[in-house]
């Protein structure tokens, strides 16, 4: 895979969504037990809902956390994401893991469209979640 700085799809988000969507996942991480290891991850559908989750432990096996917001999506029948905001305990803007960024396509090909938030020495950019799967 291409890092991000060379991928030629960056696109410049929407970034009052960006702002709610950061400050969703700021609360979130500040409410949570401190682990290096831990993300928020903070999803913005097609149809204007937020949807997020606190993962304990991105580098476990164990993927309830993330299971379960994709069964909430599910269950609403909301399943087209148009922005993914995945924030580490440290601030640190990254993409989510690829199994969650392919439970999200296996939810609808639509979402092969989403907007990943990512930070650079540029500042916030956009990147569709498909450029992140090749």
């Amino acid at each position: 895979m291409q890092s991000l700085f060379e991928l030629k799809t960056k696109i410049t988000p929407d970034l009052t969504v960006f702002e709610c969507m950061k400050e969703k996942a700021i609360e979130l991480l500040s409410d949570a037990e401190k682990s290096e290891y831990t993300q928020a991850i903070v999803l913005y559908s097609v149809a204007g809902n937020a949807y997020s989750t606190i993962i304990r432990n991105a580098l476990s096996e164990e993927k309830a956390d993330e299971a379960s917001l994709l069964r909430k999506i599910q269950e609403a029948k909301d399943n087209e994401i148009s922005f993914v905001l995945c924030m580490w305990q440290d601030k640190c803007i990254d993409i989510p893991s690829f199994a969650f960024r392919k439970s999200l396509l296996e939810l609808t090909e639509k979402n092969s469209e989403s907007t990943l938030f990512v930070m650079t020495a540029d500042g916030v950019f956009g990147i569709k979640l498909s450029a992140t799967m090749k």
